[in-house]
């Protein structure tokens, strides 16, 4: 069993390689935006309800880890405290934690993958400028893809990464 958590900005394909991988791991995809765009339709500003999510993330993680499930948390994981307690949450558990970001640097995709994309209430439209005030790069070693290239060629790379039987 493990706790996959990605990284990285919105739109660089996070979401597309979780929902990929989930069923070939096996892992349960836990969503972050599904649970903040949930509490922004009962009117829970974004501000409150996106630190929330979060702890929905880890008591969802929790239960399932508990039931045998490995799980995939996809969210930007920008602040330092949640790698910190995605990485405790696993020696809690007991199960292996792994970490991989994408990455999307060509601009003129991330810009049309934001504008273009089905989009819940809590997911932006314009990609980040910069880094945010509180946020560092993930401290613990990751596999960092570029999700220009062919989602398949990711799934691959991503499952011996994680020590997962790749189908022939």
């Amino acid at each position: 069993m493990m706790i996959l958590q990605m990284h990285g900005e919105p739109g660089s394909g996070k979401t597309t390689l979780t929902k990929a991988l989930a069923s070939r791991i096996p892992a349960i995809h836990l969503d972050k935006d599904v649970i903040t765009s949930a509490m922004m339709h009962v009117h829970i500003p974004k501000e409150v309800g996106g630190p929330a999510s979060y702890e929905v993330l880890w008591d969802l993680s929790r239960s399932f880890l508990n039931q045998g499930h490995s799980v995939i948390i996809d969210s930007p994981a920008f602040w330092a405290v949640i790698e910190e307690t995605g990485r405790g949450l696993a020696r809690e558990m007991d199960v292996s934690y792994f970490m991989i970001e994408t990455q999307c640097a060509d601009t003129d995709e991330l810009d049309r993958r934001l504008a273009t994309r089905e989009r819940l209430l809590s997911n932006p439209e314009l990609r980040y400028e910069g880094q945010r005030p509180g946020t560092r790069e993930p401290s613990r070693d990751r596999l960092i893809l570029d999700s220009t290239r062919p989602i398949e060629e990711m799934v691959k790379t991503a499952l011996e990464y994680l020590g997962v039987a790749v189908d022939a």
